[in-house]
Order: structure tokens, then sequence, then C-alpha cells
């Protein structure tokens, strides 16, 4: 059934905690929505005693046409089970329905893969990439590092670099400056922009945490977004300048954040993969200095209205076929 964001988070909470990730978290779902057009977050929540079905995504419309499209938030999303295969098979037939009753059309889910939740999925799954993630529970996590990060850890500290974690208008601002500056830079895709207003919004939960790296005169040099929530903790955005570049402000930044939430009960750290899905990619390969801790990145697809879904498709790979292994082809 469709519940309201207030339902929808006092299910959430009665998750087991290494469930709890942010990216499921109703804040985050809404919050997401804000910087999307004609995109609305849902909630689809079952509970029978002690058993769970939490599945929230953002529905939009398809653009032209009568029906709709589901997706999940940035970064990850799908449908979350605590209970028996006869619950689940009952939840999941009750949302196709409800699917079906609203004209949605297809779905695409990115899992998470700490979550694991494409096993309560009902459609096509594909493996994307590899993705990293840090085991908090190590006594030393400096010796789980790789020579080259430890390296990077001690230049930033030489250098004078201190983290401050504030989330202060002064320091949001810093951030944001940063951000678009750097995703401007890089002519970086139009997902990867985000508004004023979702960084503010984002920033009021206190399961996210804002790192600052400053030089030795106060001046912001690099910044990090952070989710910590329930046993999970997840590296979300970060941006520096060239001066934070040379002194390796990032590498510091997830450094102290770990130390952080490790004290905190946070039992994983989990950062991601790379920028596509090739295995020498750079952000791939700078995360895989922090842990050979690795899992696969998953995404889904499901075809509530397979006949429109392929029709539509057809005629407009005609125009563009050069999207013909997208899902969501007209977006």
């Amino acid at each position: 059934m469709i519940v309201s964001a207030e339902q929808a988070l006092l299910i959430f909470k009665k998750l087991p905690a290494e469930m709890q990730s942010f990216y499921f978290h109703p804040q985050y779902v809404i919050n997401d929505a804000l910087y999307k057009k004609d995109i609305q977050a849902v909630f689809f929540v079952q509970e029978k005693n002690e058993n769970i079905y939490y599945h929230a995504f953002h529905l939009g419309k398809v653009p032209n046409t009568p029906y709709f499209d589901i997706q999940s938030p940035y970064g990850y999303g799908g449908p979350l089970c605590v209970g028996d295969e006869l619950f689940k098979n009952e939840c999941i037939e009750n949302y196709k329905k409800w699917c079906i009753d609203q004209s949605v059309l297809i779905e695409f889910i990115r899992f998470h893969p700490l979550m694991k939740n494409e096993m309560n999925y009902y459609g096509q799954i594909f493996e994307n990439r590899q993705t990293v993630y840090i085991d908090l529970t190590k006594e030393n996590l400096l010796y789980e590092f790789s020579t080259r990060v430890r390296t990077a850890i001690k230049k930033a500290q030489n250098s004078n670099v201190t983290i401050t974690f504030s989330k202060s208008k002064y320091y949001i601002q810093q951030f944001i400056d940063m951000y678009i500056a750097l995703m401007n830079k890089k002519n970086a895709l139009e997902d990867y922009f985000f508004n004023e207003e979702y960084f503010i919004h984002l920033l009021q939960n206190e399961a996210v945490f804002l790192a600052n790296a400053e030089n030795e005169l106060g001046q912001v040099i690099g910044a990090s977004l952070f989710f910590a929530n329930g046993h999970i903790a997840e590296y979300h955005l970060s941006a520096s300048i060239e001066e934070g570049r040379k002194k390796n402000v990032a590498n510091l930044l997830l450094y102290e954040f770990a130390e952080l939430v490790k004290k905190q009960d946070v039992q994983l750290l989990y950062l991601g993969g790379g920028t596509d899905r090739t295995n020498e990619n750079p952000l791939l390969f700078f995360k895989r200095g922090f842990s050979k801790n690795e899992a696969t990145f998953k995404i889904g697809k499901y075809e509530h209205n397979h006949v429109v879904y392929n029709e539509m498709k057809s005629e407009y790979l005609k125009k563009e076929p050069h999207k013909e292994h997208f899902i969501l082809y007209y977006r």
C-alpha cells in the first residue's frame, strides 16, 4: 500500500540496522526529487506481524504519453524485505497491480551492493560494475589501506591540513561553490548537478555529515558529503580546489570520517565504484586503495506494460539508435 513519508519512516526504522542505508531513508528519497522535473517520491510499504516490505522510489511522467515510469533515487534503491517467501510474493503481486492501475510502463532499479536486495526482485537483473567498501570493525584502519593511500594521508597531515565536521552556512556554501565549479570543469552530465536547495535540505538531516578540509590559513580547500545511518556509512559526494587535490585532502577526509563513525558502532563504509564500468577507471583505482573488499553493483528492469514499452522504444530508436541499451531511453 502507498503510505505517507511519516508512515514510511516509522517502518524504515523497524528494519534491521544493517539494512538502514540512508539512500532508502524517506527524507533522502524526498530530497532527491527536489531538483528533478515532474518527479514525486512514493513509498510502497506493507507490514504484517514482523514481516516488512519497503520500497521507496521516484514516480515520473513519461514525456508526451499517458504513462509513468519508476526509478531509484540518485544512488540506490529497490525493495527491502524482511519476511518469508509467501509474504514477499504477496507484496510483489500487490505492487505490480498498483503499477498497472497507475499506468506505470517501465521501472529501472539500482540495487545497493551491500544490501544485496536484488534477491527481492521480480524482473531482469544485470551486473554493472565493481564497488568498494571498508570494514570498520577492523582494529587499525590504516593497516587496511594501501601504501599509496597511507602516504597520501601522511602528505595531507604534513601539509597542515585540518578536518572539521561542520554544517554551518559558511561550510555548506563553500562546498556548493567547489562542487559546482568542479562539475563545470569536468563537463559533467546533468545528473551530477544539484541545486543549492538540494544540498541545504539534505544537510539538515542528522545522518548527513559534511567534512571540510582547511589549509593552515583556515581556507576550505576540499570537502566531502557522507551518510551514516544504522550500521552503514556511505561516501556520497566530494569536491576540492587545485590546492586540495595537490595536498591529497580527499584521502584524509575519507580516513577521518571512517575513524569518526567507527566509534559510533557503524560497521561498513561504502565507497561506491568508478565513473564507468571499466576495471581501470581512475576513481575505482582511488577507492581500491582503501580496501580489498568489493561488492558487485547490479541494476534491474521490469516492464509493467511489455507491449507498449517495446512499441514506443522501436519508434524512438528510429531517430536515436544510440539509445538502444538505455532502459529509460527517453530521458
